[in-house]
This record gives structure tokens, C-alpha cells and sequence, in this order.
């Protein structure tokens, strides 16, 4: 799609190579919004070295790739590092004390209309005087955090859905903001060929949890419920990695169950939608992630905590027969829904994408924030 006006944007993100959540979305985006002129700042790579000027040339409309050491405030957002981790993000400090003159360079020569956060976990990257626009992907744990009025005080805000906007509720009014759902395509997961496993078959009915495996996912929460009430044909499939502990946790409350299979990571994420009949949440609070969309979005039924709030999820009217809410927290009423959907498939199989529509909304926001800055505020 083609903006009303040439806009000058700067795209920053701590991620872009993970396969889920806020990488997944943001190279939708940038192989998608067209007719811009766009820069892509990244975080320093310290392991291999990254050639920028392949990274910028996989979407039309980067000019440049930089890369700096970028602070990334995971503790916001309720995770805990394991060693490795807080080892990396002191790395990543440190070398930001040195970098934070680079990236003053970089929006001073530049002069972007707009320098867009890709997460709230970037939040020490918003000086004054920067044209922000912030992606909330994810629920800040303290609405009374500072960090709330740092993000809101920018020019906008772009939440996820209403459970990322509701930490900000003492901001309404006082921000601009829009709720905007992910952008998402699955079309092409009508080609992509199931996971071969010598469990995994026709008769088999699969519920997927796919995504980094933490508490804040409630993994070892849904385990335990499918143990309790699943059925013998049954599989729990568990798509993705975490930190060593955890998932040393996960795997102790699975004991040894054949029905549990722990997957790992996927690159080919779409083969993994297309062997799974139901995907799962344990969230321990009704959100909507986005890998419950891309399995609306090819066919699958979900289970996620709720009770539904209004708005909480978008397009609910068309999908809300696919949707088996169960209570946030509760393993009991887990089991239950689980024991409920044993044995049934997801057989009827439709591929959608939101991208256009999705396009056209962010332009239209960002445009918004545009002509906000140059107005007097």
C-alpha cells in the first residue's frame, strides 16, 4: 500500500529474527508498508557479526540498517532472567552508556518524522524531544509505573488489545492512542505440510501451545490440567523454548506422559498451525496473544483464560464459535475444557490475512501523530 505522504520513519526493536510475537509482526509490517522512507535500528549482535546492508535490503522500503546496544527492560513486564540472560542485558547496558551518542546522531542527522518503539521494554530509548510512536505488545505489571507516563507522553501509542491498554487507564484522555490488532497472514499456511511425528496423525487431536514456554504463559498450568482430563488420543504439543529451569519444570510435571510432546522451536511455524486442531493459552489473565490469531486465522479452534471482556478480542463475532473461554488461573475449569474438546478436529480449514486492512490503519495513525507534532501541544 502506497501512505498519503512520504513519511521519514526510524523503526527500532530489540528483535527481529524470533519467530512469534513482536518480531513476527514487525517484518509483516516493514515488507508491507511501502512508500516510505524507513530506517532500521537494531540491537548489537555480540555473538556473529551482522551484515546491515543485507538486513535493509530484505525490505523495500529500508534505506539503512543501524545497530547499537539497546537498554531492554524486561522486569516491567514481570520476567525473571536467568544468568544468561541478565548477562546479556548487563552486556547490552553498558554498552548502551557508550552507544546513547550514537543513537543521538542517528536522530539528529536524520530528523525522522517518526521513530517507532517496537515494545514498552525499550522504554529508556525515548528521550525528550524524540517523535515517539510505542507498540504496547505486552501488559505492564505496575500502572503506576513512571514508565506509563514516559510512553504516554509521546506522540502515540499503539496497543495490542484491551489488556495492554489497561495499565493505562489513568492516562485516557491524556494520550493518543489506538488499539489495533497484529498484523497477520496465514494464507500461505494452506500449503505448508504437518509436522511428522509417529503420534501425530489423522485421528489425533492436537492441542498446540506454541511460543516462548514461561510462567507468564501458565505452561506447566496447562500440562497439568491435560494430564488430569485429557483423552488417550489426545496430544499436548509444546512449540517453542525457555530458560533452562522452567523447562526442566515443565517436563517434571509432564512425567514422561507419551501424549506431551515437547517440540522445541519451529522455524516453520505455519507446519506447526497446520497439525494443530485447538491452540492454547494459559495466560494467568484474559489477553490475547497473537498466536491465538494466526490459529483463527488458518482454521484452528482456540482455548484461552477469560471470561471474554468486551473488545478484548477483535472480530469476535466471526470467530467466537471457535473460541472455548475456561477461567483465568483455574486448572480445574482448565481440565474441564479440555476434557470437553477431547477428541474433536478442527476440520474445516479457512486461511485469512488482515494485512491490507492492517496497513491502512497504522498509516493512518502514524499520520495522525504527524500532523500532532506539528501542531502546538
Amino acid at each position: 500500500m502506497i501512505p498519503s505522504a512520504r513519511k521519514k520513519i526510524l523503526f527500532v526493536t530489540h528483535t527481529l529474527e524470533g519467530l512469534y510475537g513482536a518480531a513476527t509482526s514487525l517484518r509483516l509490517l516493514l515488507e508491507n508498508y511501502t512508500g516510505i522512507e524507513a530506517d532500521l535500528l537494531l540491537p548489537r549482535s555480540f555473538r556473529r557479526p551482522r551484515d546491515l546492508t543485507v538486513t535493509a535490503a530484505r525490505f523495500a522500503s529500508v534505506r539503512r540498517a543501524y545497530e547499537i546496544s539497546m537498554p531492554v527492560d524486561l522486569g516491567m513486564l514481570g520476567i525473571r532472567r536467568n544468568l544468561a540472560d541478565t548477562a546479556y542485558g548487563v552486556a547490552h547496558w553498558l554498552g548502551w552508556q557508550r552507544d546513547r551518542g550514537i543513537y543521538r546522531r542517528i536522530l539528529r542527522e536524520n530528523r525522522y518524522d517518526i521513530v517507532h518503539f517496537n515494545s514498552p521494554v525499550l522504554h529508556q530509548m525515548v528521550l525528550p524531544g524524540v517523535p515517539s510512536v510505542t507498540h504496547i505488545r505486552d501488559i505492564i505489571i505496575d500502572p503506576q509505573s513512571p514508565v506509563i507516563d514516559r510512553l504516554a507522553n509521546g506522540l502515540g501509542l499503539i496497543f495490542i488489545d484491551t489488556a495492554t491498554r489497561r495499565p493505562f487507564a489513568r492516562r485516557e484522555g491524556q494520550m493518543h492512542a489506538v488499539t489495533l490488532n497484529n498484523p497477520i497472514d496465514m494464507r500461505d499456511a494452506a500449503l505448508a505440510k504437518p509436522l511428522r511425528h509417529r503420534r501425530l496423525d489423522a485421528a489425533t487431536t492436537v492441542f498446540s501451545m506454541i511460543g516462548r514456554v514461561s510462567e507468564l504463559k501458565g505452561v506447566a498450568l496447562v500440562i497439568e490440567a491435560f494430564r488430569r482430563s485429557a483423552g488417550t488420543a489426545d496430544i499436548l504439543l509444546i512449540a517453542g523454548a525457555g530458560s533452562e529451569n522452567y523447562m526442566a519444570r515443565c517436563q517434571a510435571a509432564a512425567g514422561g506422559d507419551p501424549r506431551i510432546i515437547f517440540w522445541g522451536e519451529e522455524p516453520d511455524i505455519k507446519s506447526v498451525y497446520a497439525s494443530t486442531d485447538y491452540v492454547v493459552r494459559g495466560d494467568p489473565k484474559p489477553c490475547v496473544g497473537r498466536t491465538i490469531y494466526e490459529g483463527l486465522y488458518c482454521g484452528c479452534r482456540v482455548i484461552m483464560p477469560g471470561p471474554p471482556e468486551p473488545g478484548l478480542i477483535f472480530e469476535f463475532e466471526r470467530f467466537q464459535n471457535a473460541i472455548a473461554f475456561y477461567t483465568a488461573g483455574s486448572s480445574d475449569a482448565l481440565a474441564r475444557t479440555f476434557a470437553a474438546c477431547s477428541g474433536k478436529k478442527a476440520n474445516a480449514r479457512d486461511y485469512r490475512s488482515n494485512v491490507g486492512d492492517y496497513m491502512e490503519a497504522f498509516d493512518a495513525f502514524i499520520g495522525s501523530c504527524i500532523s500532532q507534532r506539528r501542531q502546538p501541544r
